[in-house]
C-alpha cells in the first residue's frame, strides 16, 4: 500500500474499496452489502468509520439505505440521449429497467406567473397539476411536476396512470403525440421534501430540468423534474 493511500482518511479508503467492488461487479446492483458489524470485523475498523464510509457512498448515490432491511447497491446511471424527444417509461424499457409511477398530488391549481408564461395562458388561470414520483426497479429516481391547461386537459384528473403512463395515455387514447420539447438544465440543491421522496440525505445536490412539451406547434404541458445528481447520464450527438 503506497504512502499517499495511507494518508487518506480511513472512511474514505473503505468507501473506495466498496466502490471498487461495485465497479468490478463483486457487489451487484440490488445486492445487500454486509452489515456495519460485519464490515467492522472484515476491515478491522470502528463502527463510526464504517458508518461514515457508507454515508459517503449513499451521498454519492452508490448505495441506498432501506429502513429495517439493510444497505443496497444502487443501479448504474440511466443513460439518456438528448437528441430525441424521450419518454421515461420507454427509456426504462430499452435499458431493461422496470419503471413505475406514484402519484403524489393531482389537483386543480391557479397558474402563477412562471407557469402561465410557459403554458401561454393568463396568470391565475386554472391548470391541472400532476406530481409523480418516477421509479426504476422500485428505486425512486426523480420527482416530476407537470402542468396542463384545465380547459383542454381536465380529463387527466380521472385517469389511472398505474395502468398506462401519462404520455402513453395522451398518445394512444387521445392521439396527442408529443414530438417537440424545449428543456433547460441546472444544478439545484434538493429541498427537504424532495430528499425525503427520493430517499437521499439532506442538502444533496441534484439536477433540475424544466421542460415545455409540444404536439406540433401547440403547447401540451410544462414540467419541472428533479433527480439526484448521479442518476442520469446525458449524451448529445454533435455533427458538423
Amino acid at each position: 500500500m503506497n504512502e499517499s493511500f495511507n494518508k487518506i482518511p480511513l472512511y474514505c479508503r473503505l468507501a473506495e474499496l466498496i466502490e471498487e467492488q461495485i465497479n468490478s461487479g463483486i457487489l451487484k446492483k440490488g445486492q445487500m452489502i454486509p452489515s456495519e458489524r460485519e464490515l467492522c470485523k472484515i476491515h478491522g475498523m470502528s463502527r463510526i468509520t464504517v458508518r461514515m464510509a457508507i454515508d459517503e457512498l449513499v451521498r454519492q448515490g452508490k448505495l441506498e439505505k432501506i429502513q429495517g432491511k439493510g444497505t443496497f447497491v444502487l443501479s448504474k446511471s440511466i443513460i439518456q440521449n438528448l437528441g430525441n424527444v424521450y419518454s421515461f417509461s420507454k427509456e426504462m424499457d430499452k435499458q431493461g429497467k422496470i419503471s413505475s409511477n406514484k402519484i403524489i398530488n393531482r389537483s386543480i391549481v391557479s397558474a402563477d406567473a412562471k407557469i402561465a408564461s410557459h403554458l401561454g395562458i393568463t396568470e391565475g388561470e386554472q391548470v391541472v397539476f400532476i406530481e409523480r414520483l418516477r421509479c426504476a426497479e422500485d428505486v425512486a429516481i426523480m420527482l416530476e411536476k407537470t402542468y396542463f391547461v384545465k380547459e383542454k386537459y381536465e380529463f387527466l384528473l380521472n385517469i389511472d396512470f398505474s395502468v398506462k403512463g401519462l404520455y402513453k395515455t395522451l398518445e394512444e387514447d387521445y392521439q396527442i403525440m408529443i414530438n417537440r420539447a424545449i428543456e433547460t438544465f441546472k444544478a439545484t440543491e434538493l429541498n427537504t421534501v424532495e430528499c425525503r421522496l427520493l430517499n437521499c440525505p439532506k442538502k444533496q445536490y441534484g439536477l433540475l430540468v424544466k421542460r415545455t412539451s409540444y404536439s406540433n406547434d401547440k403547447i401540451v404541458c410544462y414540467s419541472t423534474i428533479v433527480s439526484k445528481g448521479d442518476v442520469f447520464e446525458f449524451t448529445v450527438k454533435l455533427e458538423s
